[in-house]
């Protein structure tokens, strides 16, 4: 290796551990910068990072899947790692989106796509089972959840048992697929800090959906604006 080409690769990889594994495919853009981050991708799977990427406290683990990243993308950038496990699923996120989220979690060759010039805020959470499709230009606030999926199954007390004392120390590992329904989220939209976005939910473009408010599966008009019902009961004191 020149002395140019690990000048070249310090710079790209700063304080960053990243392992391809053989087998796997990995395909990396121009000025593309890596920083405190952890990325492994497993034979079998692929990475592809784009022109000018920059992902910084970040950890990405692709397991029998596939992420592709578009131009200029950030992921990260705040003081809690942001997490995007693919175990099985896809990774779709186009150019100019910025993802700083808790954590992107895809299984059973779930189908996440993220459009253009989309901001994912932190302490946010993606459960991707099926299919989720968020397009361009949304916002996207902090501690909001977009599920596709129940995430868990309701198994019998004896089923759980063994899951549980098998997995061990991991709780929580899914043998079966949960009940899913896919989540689609047009253009152009704001949904508000800690909203939650359930499975089978079809939000349109140009919709605002405001401060903690749940959207249990429902199909909402574009243009549309929703708000948690909110109600306030006044007690005047005696004494």
């Amino acid at each position: 290796m020149s002395k140019l080409t690990e000048i070249k690769w310090r710079y790209m990889l700063h304080h960053t551990y990243f392992r391809v594994c053989n087998g796997a495919e990995l395909s990396l853009g121009k000025n593309v910068c890596i920083k405190n981050s952890r990325i492994i991708v497993t034979p079998g799977s692929s990475i592809r990072i784009g022109n000018g990427v920059v992902i910084e406290n970040a950890e990405i683990s692709v397991v029998d899947g596939s992420v592709s990243i578009g131009e200029y993308v950030r992921i990260g950038h705040t003081k809690d790692s942001t997490l995007i496990n693919v175990e099985c699923g896809r990774m779709r996120v186009d150019h100019h989106t910025k993802i700083a989220a808790r954590r992107v979690w895809i299984r059973f060759g779930g189908d996440l796509s993220i459009g253009c010039y989309t901001n994912i805020n932190s302490n946010s959470e993606i459960r991707c089972d099926e299919r989720i499709s968020i397009g361009n230009f949304n916002q996207i606030s902090y501690e909001v959840n977009i599920w596709d999926t129940n995430t868990h199954n309701i198994l019998p007390k004896g089923n759980r048992r063994e899951i549980a004392q098998k997995f061990w120390p991991y709780f929580g590992k899914e043998t079966e697929k949960p009940i899913t329904k896919p989540v689609i989220i047009g253009d152009d939209c704001w949904l508000g800090e800690r909203v939650s976005i359930l499975k089978g939910s079809i939000i349109g473009d140009e919709v605002i959906v405001g401060y903690n408010t749940t959207i249990p599966g429902k199909n909402i008009q574009s243009k549309s604006t929703v708000v948690s019902e909110i109600s306030l009961k006044t007690h005047i004191r005696q004494c």
